[in-house]
């Protein structure tokens, strides 16, 4: 499996436009077959901070997820909103097959 962890800082005032794009790249990208796991986070004590965290069954499900239209909807959404973003691609070594929804 393979594991995508993004954070980001949002612009000043840009937070729930921020969110708003984050639902829709969540929305669409969990009806993805190969997309495992799509959820994203705020940080407690900081609310211009943010998370993402992506499970994908391996390398090539992420790159057709990154070449889809939503994904190009998503970049052109979030960038306004986007001060600083880190990103970071993982083998899942470990996963933890327990759901908590």
């Amino acid at each position: 499996m393979f594991a995508i962890v993004v954070t980001i800082v949002a612009q000043p005032g840009k937070e729930e436009d921020l969110i708003a794009a984050l639902n829709a790249n969540a929305s669409h990208s969990r009806e993805e077959e190969s997309c495992l796991k799509w959820e994203w986070s705020r940080h407690v004590e900081d609310s211009s901070r943010f998370a993402i965290y992506e499970v994908y069954t391996d390398r090539e499900a992420f790159l057709a997820h990154k070449a889809s239209d939503h994904f190009a909807a998503w970049a052109e959404a979030s960038g306004p909103c986007i001060a600083e973003k880190v990103a970071g691609q993982y083998d899942l070594s470990e996963p933890d097959d327990r759901s908590y929804s």
